[in-house]
């Protein structure tokens, strides 16, 4: 039975969804191997969007992370660093969580990354910018992007070119846009190279010579509510696949809307490990404080220094990798392991 009434009858407003709603992707079954530094780059992760944005909603979903790292979760939850948690017990796939985050976020922009990206002072306006110089703005992504997720058979851009006020031209983006974009997918010198000597198709308003790069990722993007919505559901089979993850870029094509990214790295893919660059850039923006963890870096390489037996073995293994039949054949037994142990 019920005794009195319920005190949110008299009036308690509820709350009111900030403009940009930023949601963040988590998956980190384990805390050693590759997993064993991503806690910490999801950390500075969250303190990257706190420094550099003040109005927004933070909304992150766990996809099956192990106890420890739900924990740590929930007390960055209970501080106000995070301001939606959803914890699943399942790994519901990468697209799956799409779905989720897609479909159920009030926000009238809608921004998106996965659980390994810097986010510098500056990304959002210079993402804004975009969407207002060019209306049929889809997808955009605060990194030059220089891989085509559509592999050329994007079609919405064509239209541009019947516009009296967008120029087209082909460029070479400056060297450090290039740099971090190849450590971040891991790119090896002569793979690097042939990117740094491969132009980009940049767009540019000619009324407010706002310019942008055609092409954007789906490792971190800004879309308006109305564009999310029409574009799930997405097909979620795999926790992680390219094919799948190509599908949203695909679906933003074919409403005629353009995938355009920023000239400048205003977002770095930190990948799995934390490098010298990046701790002094974590320093320099003093992120381990927001976090209040000690400036002299509880964020240590050295988990990643290895004894004098392990380097010998790694020595045995990197000659092996030479040849193409043991480097596919520690390819499958990696690959093997690796899904065993995130079970």
């Amino acid at each position: 039975m019920r005794t009195g009434q319920n005190p949110a009858k008299k009036g308690l407003p509820a709350y009111r969804p900030r403009r940009v709603g930023i949601a963040l992707l988590s998956w980190i079954p384990s805390q050693d191997g590759y997993f064993s530094e991503s806690l910490e780059i999801l950390k500075i992760q969250i303190a990257s969007i706190h420094h550099s944005l003040k109005d927004f909603d933070l909304v992150v979903f766990d996809n099956g992370s192990c106890r420890t790292v739900q924990e740590e979760l929930e007390r960055l939850h209970s501080q106000g660093l995070i301001r939606v948690l959803i914890l699943s017990s399942v790994n519901a796939g990468k697209t799956g969580a799409l779905n989720w985050l897609l479909a159920s976020l009030p926000n009238e922009l809608i921004v998106y990354a996965d659980g390994d990206v810097l986010f510098r002072p500056g990304w959002f306006e210079a993402a804004e910018k975009i969407l207002n110089a060019f209306p049929r703005a889809g997808l955009i992504t605060s990194q030059p992007c220089q891989f085509d997720i559509l592999r050329g058979k994007g079609q919405a851009w064509y239209l541009l070119e019947n516009e009296p006020n967008i120029s087209i031209v082909d460029q070479l983006l400056n060297r450090t846009a290039v740099d971090e974009y190849a450590r971040g997918i891991g790119l090896d010198a002569q793979q690097k190279a042939g990117l740094a000597s491969n132009p980009v198709k940049v767009i540019q308003n000619r009324e407010s010579d706002v310019q942008a790069v055609i092409g954007a990722s789906h490792m971190q993007f800004l879309m308006r509510r109305d564009t999310a919505r029409q574009i799930i559901p997405l097909p979620s089979e795999y926790a992680l696949n390219r094919d799948e993850d190509s599908i949203l870029n695909q679906r933003v094509d074919q409403m005629g809307l353009l995938h355009l990214s920023t000239l400048e790295p205003y977002v770095r893919h930190l990948g799995n490990r934390l490098d010298e660059m990046t701790l002094a850039e974590i320093r320099q923006l003093g992120l381990d404080k927001i976090l209040g963890q000690p400036a002299s870096r509880q964020f240590s390489i050295q988990s990643f220094h290895t004894s004098p037996a392990k380097q010998k073995a790694f020595r045995l293994l990197g000659w092996l990798a030479r040849y193409s039949f043991f480097n596919r054949a520690l390819r499958r037994l990696y690959n093997m392991l690796f899904e065993f142990f995130a079970k």
